[in-house]
């Protein structure tokens, strides 16, 4: 059963894990540039290993917190 605490912890988990994704995402940009501005013709670790880092931040962020989010409200309010 669908309760409407958890819906709402929900719908919160998903607005707090868009932020932390942008928040996140901009961390490494900022960290792939700061490699790149000591050495423009190395790439550093983090932008070899960008493409899987996004993926784990989403998966993390996007689909993660708002099944917490869910799961602290259906279990708040039963």
């Amino acid at each position: 059963m669908i309760s409407i605490a958890g819906l709402i912890g929900g719908v919160m988990g998903i607005c707090l894990g868009w932020l932390n994704y942008r928040l996140l995402l901009g961390f490494m940009e900022a960290a792939i540039n700061k490699d790149r501005e000591r050495n423009p013709a190395d790439k550093g670790w983090v932008e070899l290993a960008e493409p899987m880092i996004r993926k784990v931040i989403f998966t993390l962020t996007i689909i993660g917190i708002p099944i917490i989010g869910y799961l602290a409200g259906a279990s708040i309010a039963p």
